[in-house]
């Protein structure tokens, strides 16, 4: 390309796709609800601060947290568009939480997927803070569109440089491949319909590069270095990791020097760094000597550590390896705080495709790159993936793939250029390329979010319709089905329970699942907002059935053989327990669904487990007796243990009943039998205390060498505690 050649007007298809992400990333704000997305809320707050109290937030200073360490371009945006609202929301707004979020979080699925209560109030149409928050997810949605567009200037500043014979529609194609990756991924259509300021990082970033790329094409000139100096400072006060982007504004104005004569090479390429230098200090550098004065450091990184426990990155390399899938996988579809996730095996795949194009860039004489611009991209992508490494090991929440969103469209457009090189057909390129993103943002957006964060669909479990029981004056059970008659220890029962709202409520109700074993003792539970979190009471729709599929978790020491009672109902704070009625029946406070059964397990002990300590002993069966018994009384523990290493000092035992917040109702702490290598049995009296509640209580039990509690060790290797939680025990 001739140096002064001018970015030609995009194509149709480029127009259509800035179109396309706009709808989507539109509707996905519309269908998301508010401060669903990571750190959403918080974000929102410093909006609300620089609205209500014309003031930058100040780390610490806040009562609920904004995140008050990050410059201020987005938020100031986002005030503009937001002032002319009128809102009851100031910086130390809280939306309202759902107790249940969070539930088996690294699962596919709808189980208590959206971590906040929302009623009718934050749906279309919205008014006040609520029309104020989408307000500034639109500022994103707009930002995420300026991003798609500058993507393609970038490949089509990048892309043909190596090829100087190639049609200019070849290079406009694939400079639309390059953005249709951006356009859509999933993870940056989400983010760029949700307040952050993570959508003006890429816009920023991909501006530096642009203007990187324009300086080492055109020359060192004043007017690229101004330009320049404007992106770069934009881009600082927009997000502190841009700035691991001047790296490649170096390599990119080693290669523009180079083009000057040997005697005013180093002059020229002085004069442009302090040229570019000092117009990125006028934009951004108030904000770093605030922080000085504020925190004592410039970039305020000191006092978040303070705040976030940060750690020692030099102590803590442990962290990149383990967080790197993570990583990976929120980079292109892991929504939420990580909860929504794609399957592992779709993000897996796409490493592999990604992997296998930029391969292609080896192909040096194929490569529709040339070496100057493919050095200033694969020195930002390694700059700005090194940076967020470092923050990994620094920050215990530092694996989100939207920290790398500055350098998305680089990566985009260094993968279609090596898939290029491998097919040399751009018009093949752009199809596939288009058509596996399209793909998978189809499954990762339809198919696991929309059904995770929508309110559950209408669905009955018979035909009939039959009126199965009535729960007050709010519900009708029109079915209710155990998936298995059978199940074991360590297990699960799911349990499908079809709801017809009768009316909505002025507080949220709880669905509760309760197993109650042969011995009256309730061994599991669980507690849900109807709809798996989805559909609250409050927000219940009249008429409309749906079906809630409940998944209970067994306990690994759960006694076997076993007969399993599963009951239902719905609670509420102040209404407690509502009434379930049957015609015929007396009323009662909860449903009985079905039983299930828990054959006896092949051991030579009556109640084996297998609790791996410190890989020294193992604890393989315990009995309880009596498991159910009046608080003051007495019940007795035995517990077999298997001894592989003897230790260098006998350990004690110890055994406790826990309530709520660590609560001792009983214990026998300390004193050991006489350990040998074998088998050793252990047995103790558990005194309950006469002041223990009814209620069913967990009995754990663990080990303690020199002072110190014995690690429970996993499969894996991983340390999973300090004790193993055996029976529970039923108070009456």
């Amino acid at each position: 390309m001739a140096p002064d050649a001018r970015f030609q007007w995009p194509s149709r298809a480029l127009l259509g796709l800035v179109a396309t992400f706009v709808i989507l990333s539109g509707a996905t704000s519309v269908a998301n609800p508010l401060f669903e997305a990571s750190d959403e809320i918080r974000h929102y707050r410093y909006v609300r601060i620089l609205v209500t109290e014309h003031r930058l937030p100040i780390q610490g200073a806040e009562s609920l947290r904004a995140q008050s360490h990050h410059p201020p371009l987005y938020y100031a945006l986002a005030a503009l568009a937001t002032r002319w609202i009128p809102s009851q929301h100031g910086g130390t707004y809280q939306h309202p939480g759902n107790p249940f979020w969070g539930h088996r979080s690294w699962a596919v699925g709808v189980d208590n997927k959206l971590q906040y209560w929302h009623g009718p109030e934050v749906t279309v149409p919205y008014a006040g803070g609520h029309l104020a928050a989408v307000a500034a997810r639109w500022v994103n949605v707009l930002l995420g569109a300026a991003t798609v567009w500058a993507t393609y200037t970038l490949a089509y500043l990048a892309i043909g440089s190596g090829r100087s014979t190639w049609p200019d529609r070849h290079r406009r194609l694939l400079a639309v491949a390059s953005a249709a990756i951006v356009a859509l991924s999933p993870q940056f259509i989400y983010q760029s319909a949700a307040i952050n300021n993570d959508v003006i990082a890429a816009l920023a970033g991909t501006g530096v590069l642009i203007a990187a790329l324009r300086v080492q094409q055109s020359g060192l000139t004043t007017r690229h270095a101004v330009e320049l100096g404007a992106a770069l400072g934009l881009a600082l006060i927009s997000k502190l990791q841009v700035a691991a982007l001047t790296t490649a504004i170096a390599v990119s104005l080693i290669l523009a020097a180079g083009r000057v004569g040997r005697s005013g090479r180093l002059v020229a390429l002085l004069k442009s760094a302090l040229l570019i230098g000092g117009v990125a200090a006028g934009l951004a550098g108030w904000w770093y000597v605030r922080n000085l004065s504020l925190y004592g450091d410039l970039t305020g990184m000191a006092t978040l550590d303070e705040m976030w426990h940060g750690r020692n990155p030099a102590e803590n390399l442990w962290a990149i390896g383990q967080g790197l899938p993570q990583l990976w996988a929120s980079l292109w579809g892991r929504f939420g705080y990580g909860q929504i996730p794609v399957p592992g095996r779709l993000t897996t795949a796409l490493l592999v495709v990604v992997a296998l194009c930029l391969t292609g860039l080896a192909r040096l004489r194929r490569s529709p790159i040339a070496a100057g611009p493919l050095a200033t991209l694969v020195v930002a992508v390694v700059s700005l993936v090194g940076a967020v490494l470092y923050y990994m090991a620094r920050q215990p929440a530092g694996a989100m793939g939207r920290f790398l969103f500055p350098a998305l469209p680089a990566i985009a457009t260094l993968v279609v250029a090596g898939l290029e090189a491998w097919l040399n057909q751009p018009k093949v390129t752009a199809l596939a390329t288009t058509g596996v993103m399209s793909a998978f943002a189809m499954v990762a957006i339809g198919a696991c979010l929309l059904p995770a964060v929508s309110y559950p669909p209408r669905q009955v479990l018979t035909q009939n319709r039959a009126e199965v029981a009535r729960v007050g004056d709010v519900a009708i059970l029109r079915g209710v089905e155990l998936d298995d008659a059978t199940s074991s220890p360590g297990g699960a029962i799911h349990v499908q329970v079809n709801w017809e709202p009768l009316r909505q409520t002025t507080e949220p109700l709880s669905m509760f699942v309760h197993v109650i074993d042969e011995a009256g003792v309730m061994v599991a539970q669980r507690d849900t907002w109807p709809g798996m979190g989805r559909a609250p009471t409050t927000s219940w729709r009249p008429g409309v059935p749906f079906v809630d599929r409940v998944r209970v978790d067994l306990p690994d020491a759960l006694y076997a053989p076993n007969v399993l009672t599963v009951t239902i109902g719905l609670a509420g704070e102040t209404l407690g327990r509502l009434p379930v009625i049957r015609t015929g029946m007396p009323g009662a406070d909860n449903l009985t669904v079905a039983s299930v059964t828990v054959p006896g397990r092949d051991s030579a002990w009556t109640n084996p487990l297998d609790v791996n300590f410190a890989d020294a002993i193992h604890l393989v069966a315990y009995d309880i007796s009596p498991r159910a018994l009046p608080s003051g009384t007495t019940l007795t523990l035995t517990t077999v243990w298997d001894v592989a290493t003897l230790p260098d000092s006998d350990p004690h035992i110890f055994a406790q009943v826990l309530g709520e917040d660590w609560r001792v109702w009983g214990s026998n702490d300390g004193g050991h039998p006489e350990w040998t290598t074998g088998v050793v049995t252990d047995t103790r009296e558990i005194a309950l205390i006469p002041e223990t509640p009814s209620g069913s209580y967990p009995l754990n039990v663990g080990l303690v060498t020199n002072g110190r509690r014995s690690h429970v060790i996993g499969e894996s290797g991983q340390i999973l505690g300090d004790f193993a939680s055996l029976g529970p025990i039923a108070v009456r």
